[in-house]
């Protein structure tokens, strides 16, 4: 799959995950290691901009590594062959478990 349909597919589809807090921010995420590849690095960045999007426009913030780890996910997911779709259900699950949300 080309790296655009990625790109447009991560941009137009819903991320958002609940958080307690009141405005979207990526600044108190944890560092995560780098994506080993450029591909990987286009998904992580779609897809945290996405969140932080919709984490931002329902008035919320995202817990301290919570979007580098849910995006991670979602990278690991898709190299995995993994749907779009398949990989964000399978994510937001995972952070709603750990996260509480």
């Amino acid at each position: 799959m080309p790296i655009r349909l990625f790109v447009v597919l991560l941009f137009s589809g819903s991320m958002a995950l609940a958080a307690p807090q009141s405005q979207a921010t990526q600044s108190g995420d944890q560092p995560q290691a780098k994506p080993a590849n450029m591909k990987d690095q286009i998904i992580l960045g779609a897809c945290s901009q996405a969140m932080a999007s919709e984490l931002s426009l329902a008035g919320k913030t995202a817990p301290a590594g919570m979007v580098n780890e849910t995006c991670g996910c979602v990278v690991s997911q898709l190299n995995k062959k993994s749907s779009l779709d398949q990989a964000k259900v399978i994510c937001k699950q995972k952070a709603a478990v750990k996260y509480g949300l």
